[in-house]
């Protein structure tokens, strides 16, 4: 069977058509998929830095695993953070570096305010100064 050459525009349009509808389908999906932040600030520079800096609690011991970033849950009045509420991360800028035996057994699975307290550190004024740290502009020949 031969088709003629009007026929064979048709058909190719047809199939430019579908598939330009085929591509916002997909960007459609792609959009609703994103999680929404909810006003969260989030720097994925700054949880990358965070990550190649040593366990905050590395004095206490028992350090296993890859450094994670960690962010604070509760509410410190002094710094000005408010708990952003449950199953919700405050803003990244309010993140240490914890390894993940101290992250995940010890400040999520027990009180947050008494674990950063047995560790003898602030962690709101230990995330203002690795934050600061952070977005210093550096100056050739200097390290972090």
């Amino acid at each position: 069977m031969t088709i003629s050459h009007d026929d064979r525009q048709i058909l190719q349009a047809a199939r430019r058509i579908q598939s330009r509808e085929r591509k916002e389908r997909r960007s459609k999906v792609k959009a609703q998929n994103t999680k929404p932040t909810r006003g969260r600030e989030i720097d994925r520079g700054f949880l990358a830095f965070l990550r190649r800096q040593p366990c905050a609690v590395a004095h206490m011991g028992g350090c296993e695993g890859p450094v994670q970033a960690a962010h604070i849950r509760f509410s410190d009045v002094r710094s000005g953070s408010v708990n952003p509420g449950m199953g919700r991360k405050n803003h990244d800028r309010y993140t240490n570096p914890l390894c993940e035996n101290h992250h995940l057994n010890d400040q999520h699975k027990r009180n947050e305010r008494a674990f950063w307290f047995a560790a003898g550190i602030d962690p709101y004024a230990n995330a203002k100064r690795l934050y600061a740290l952070y977005r210093t502009p550096q100056s050739e020949g200097s390290e972090k």
